[in-house]
């Protein structure tokens, strides 16, 4: 073995003990943007689910009465105005506020 070949492994060595270790490794902001967009998902799917979950209660009014009105939407879903045609579902959960707005809507962000 060559001394400039020990040199150069022994440089290596001392490159990846001080610092290139961190290649290795998912650094933290990495790992916390995989977990902000991960918990987005996560929101995003639970209130579209909340949604979906009203639309098919106020449907069901609808289909029984021929109007939107006096229909029932379990919490966190907050029925805001319903007529024969048409009716405005809301969803506050801190931070978040969604209406939609239907017959027909996609959940949208802000209020009725």
């Amino acid at each position: 073995m060559s001394a400039r070949f020990g040199l150069t492994i022994g440089l290596t060595i001392a490159a990846v003990a001080f610092g290139g270790w961190r290649m290795l490794i998912p650094s933290a902001d990495s790992a916390s943007s995989d977990l902000t967009d991960g918990v987005s998902a996560m929101i995003s799917t639970t209130m579209r689910a909340a949604f979906v979950g009203a639309q098919a209660s106020v449907d069901a009014q609808r289909s029984a009465t021929g109007s939107y009105v006096g229909s029932v939407v379990q919490p966190p879903i907050t029925l805001i105005r319903a007529d024969a045609t048409s009716y405005c579902l809301q969803l506050d959960r801190g931070a978040v506020l969604q209406h939609l707005a239907g017959p027909g809507g996609a959940p949208q962000p802000g209020p009725c």
